[in-house]
Formats: C-alpha cells, structure tokens, sequence
C-alpha cells in the first residue's frame, strides 16, 4: 500500500531561524523518510543558507519545462521547489522546505497535503538576528520585520515554534512533533 507523504511547510518571519532549524534537523531526521529539497532563489547562495541560483529571468522558461513543483516570489526574489519534490511525495516521503507564508495554500491548491510549521521569535531577536546577517540595512530591515509580522497574524499552523534562545531547544521541539511521521508505514519503493 502506498501514500503520500506530507509537505511540511517551514513559515515564519526573517530571522526566526528556519534555515539554521532546518540544517540542524536535516542530520538528526532520518533520510529514508525525511527529504529537504534545496530551494532555487535568484540570489546567489551565502552562508545563511543552502540554495541554488537561478537568475530571475529564467525562470518562466524553467517553470514551462516543468521544473519546479512550485514556485513564487517574495522580497522582490523569485523561488522555487524543484519539481523532484513530488517524486519524493509520491514515495511516501515528507519533504520539509522553507517557504513563504502564502506558499502553503498554493501547495494544498495542488491537491497536496501540508503540515504547516510557523517558526518565529520575539521582535528584538528578529531585530538582532537580520542585523548580524547584514542582507538588510535600517529601513529596509524595519520594513520587513512590520511585514513579516503582519503575515505572521494569518499564519494558520498546525505547529508553532518560539525560537527566541539556543537553537537546540527549536530543535527539539519539532523533532518531538516529526518523529511520529516516520512511524506511518508503508513507503513505497
């Protein structure tokens, strides 16, 4: 018997610490049943997180080839899913990806399930943490924090993590919420 494996969608503002969560987890879940695809953005990797690049403008030709399983934009970047993501689902696998808050109701839209997780932490932290990234800069910084909680007032979740200290604590508590799902047999080959 076969099933889907869910689409676990990592939402919450910049600076939440969703990619450091997501790396951290990526060594700890195990890979048979857990699969974290690399986002394309078209910005060039750094060492915030792990990414491929894909210039902006080629990315309607690659969504016409069918490259992508979903795609959007966000911060005047376009991203994207690899279109292998569904394979994975389709396996039984849970794919686990950072996403921007509306992503998740355009991936249930694709009739596929989701588990959303929102991931934030206090606003002084927020602060502190897209300030050491040095992506943002005063106003640009400040608006994207009102943005960002603005977004998180409509987050439906079905998970919430305060990330406001050790990471490890983040950590924790959703290896403690994802465990379960590796449980759910069958996969299939």
């Amino acid at each position: 018997m076969s099933r889907t494996g869910l689409f676990i969608a990592v939402v919450g503002p910049s600076g939440a610490g969703k990619d450091t969560i997501l790396a951290r987890l990526k060594s700890l879940l195990p890979a048979r049943h857990f699969v974290f695809p690399s986002r394309i953005i078209s910005r060039p990797a750094d060492h915030n997180e792990a990414s491929l690049f894909l210039a902006a403008e080629e990315f309607p030709a690659a969504r016409e080839r069918g490259e992508f399983l979903i795609d959007w934009e966000a911060h005047g970047l376009a991203y994207a899913i690899p279109a292998s993501a569904r394979q994975d689902l389709e396996q039984g696998r849970h794919v686990i990806a950072n996403l921007s808050r509306a992503v998740p109701q355009l991936l249930r839209m694709k009739g596929l399930p989701v588990l959303v997780v929102h991931v934030t932490a206090r606003a002084e932290v927020l602060e502190q943490r897209l300030r050491l990234r040095g992506r943002e800069f005063d106003t640009d910084q400040q608006a994207r924090l009102a943005r960002g909680d603005a977004l998180d007032r409509d987050v439906e979740a079905d998970i919430r993590i305060e990330n406001n200290g050790a990471v490890e604590t983040a950590v924790s508590a959703l290896m403690d919420a994802l465990m379960p799902l590796a449980a759910r047999e069958p996969l299939s080959a």
